[in-house]
Order: structure tokens, then sequence, then C-alpha cells
């Protein structure tokens, strides 16, 4: 395993216990002490493409997981893998098989309850699973891949809205209904995959991230072969990542002043139509 592929394999949190480095979970990062002694707190990347990496706000100074173990420890690379060795987890590679399991799903008040009518649960295989299974107290989502294989099951628990799944399900790997959009016609990209399901309710093209608060490398290159996309400002981590790396027709919806980082990504990257302007080319 490379070095860049050991430092994405390591579990963030426990890790840090391994060094023993205090730290506060803050959705998608962890807070920890700033490793320049800055008396601040610096945040690292749990989740994507920038996963183990720390940076300080107020010192500005970065690093990653595994050199912050080498110099709290005292020790070179070989020893500092092998001290985080429990912490490093399998990550699960892209199916390649049709999943064998089907659920019989049932039309629950809660989805009633949230506007999505029964009709377009059935035509997308959404509902809660009937008996006992591993998304029981879910919404499960059938997941397909862009060739229309079906992959997995992606559960939504109700009670808390945490998500479920098994682990040989990758969700940056994929984007939920993204096997059935037209990539010609503008695309409304989503965390929030109940959000998703409710823009299909109101007919438009929706995919979600399946409430990853990024996009990773691989969803990046199912977004690129789309020609216009739609994204929430207040999903601040994916508009990133779009106003950087995606080719396309793009435009911002949902925030009313722009962000001063975002307008220098639109001059850096000249991206068209920029804004509440609708992005459809003319002529």
């Amino acid at each position: 395993m490379n070095y860049r592929d050991t430092l994405h394999a390591i579990e963030t949190t426990t890790a840090l216990e391994i060094i023993g480095i205090g730290y506060e979970p803050k959705g998608a990062y962890v807070a920890l002490p700033c490793p320049n002694k800055c008396e601040c707190s610096a945040v690292m990347k749990t989740y994507g493409d920038k996963k183990n990496l720390w940076y300080c706000p107020k010192c500005k100074k970065g690093g990653n997981l595994l050199r912050l173990a080498m110099d709290t420890k005292g020790v070179e690379y070989d020893a500092a893998k092998e001290l985080l060795s429990k912490a490093i987890v399998a990550t699960a590679a892209e199916i390649k098989e049709p999943l064998n399991v089907t659920y019989a799903l049932d039309y629950p008040k809660y989805l009633e309850d949230r506007g999505i009518p029964k009709p377009l649960c059935e035509e997308l295989e959404i509902g809660q699973p009937r008996g006992r299974t591993m998304l029981a107290g879910c919404i499960a989502f059938t997941v397909f891949n862009e060739d229309v294989m079906k992959v997995a099951y992606y559960g939504l628990q109700m009670k808390d809205r945490k998500p479920k799944f098994h682990t040989s399900f990758n969700p940056e790997r994929y984007l939920y209904n993204f096997h059935r959009t037209g990539r010609k016609n503008d695309l409304v990209v989503c965390t929030d995959i109940l959000l998703c399901v409710r823009s299909l309710v109101e007919g438009k093209q929706a995919i979600s991230t399946f409430d990853l608060p990024y996009l990773s490398t691989r969803q990046m290159e199912l977004l690129n072969q789309c020609h216009i996309i739609t994204v929430f400002r207040a999903d601040s981590e994916i508009v990133r990542h779009v106003a950087a790396h995606y080719s396309g027709h793009v435009r911002f919806i949902g925030q009313t002043n722009t962000p001063p980082w975002l307008n220098e990504l639109r001059e850096l990257f000249h991206l068209a139509n920029f804004g509440g302007n609708d992005p459809r080319p003319t002529g």
C-alpha cells in the first residue's frame, strides 16, 4: 500500500486515540490542538480526497496524519505506519456484480408526510423493508450504478436520519439516481437524499451524494459527463469542488450574498453564467 492509499485507509479518530491526541467531532471534520502549537484548534478531514489532512486557520499551517504520528512519537515512516496499523480499515472496491438481495418494500407514513408519493417510490424502489433486515427501521433507497446495475441498498434511519449500509458499498463511488439522468439536461446536485427525491417530485432532474458533504474524485468524474448542473450554495464543500473541477455550465442557487472566494474561483476557472441566471447556452 503506497503513502496516499495508507493515509486514506486510516480511520481518523482511532488513529488520533492511538497517538494520544484529543479531538472533537465536527461533522466531516475533527477539531484538534494545532500540531504547530499556536494555541488554536486545527481541523482534520475524516472523509474524501482530503481525508486525514489537517489545517490550522490561525497559523495557516497544515500536514497529514502520518507525519503527525511521526512527529508526535518521534519515529520514522515505517514505525508510524506500524503504529497506526490497527486504525487501517479496508475500503470498499467498486461493485462488479449485481446485488442478489431484494427487499420487499412498504410505503410508510414517513414518506407520505414528506410529500413523496407512492408511485414514485415504486418507480425508484424506495420504501421500508419488511421483516428482519439490517435496514430495519430505515427507509431503503435502491442504488444503481451509471450502467443501471443494482449495486446496493442505502438506508436512512427514520428516528435520527443517520445513514446505514453494508460495508461492501462505498458511497464515494456512486451518485444516487445518476443512472436516470439525461446528460444534456439541467441536473440538480443535492447532499440530502430526501431533498433529491423531493426534487424529482417537482419534475426536476436530481442526484444525491448520499448525504456526504463533499464530492469524491469519482463523483466528480461522473458529474463531468453532464452538460449543466445546479448546486445549492448551502452545500459549501460541494460548491468548492464544483467551482474548481467541473468543466460544464454551472449555476449556484439558494444564497443571496456570494462568498468572496466563490467570485475568485469564478474568475480563475471562467465559470459561465454564474448566479441565478439560466446557464443554458443560447443560439
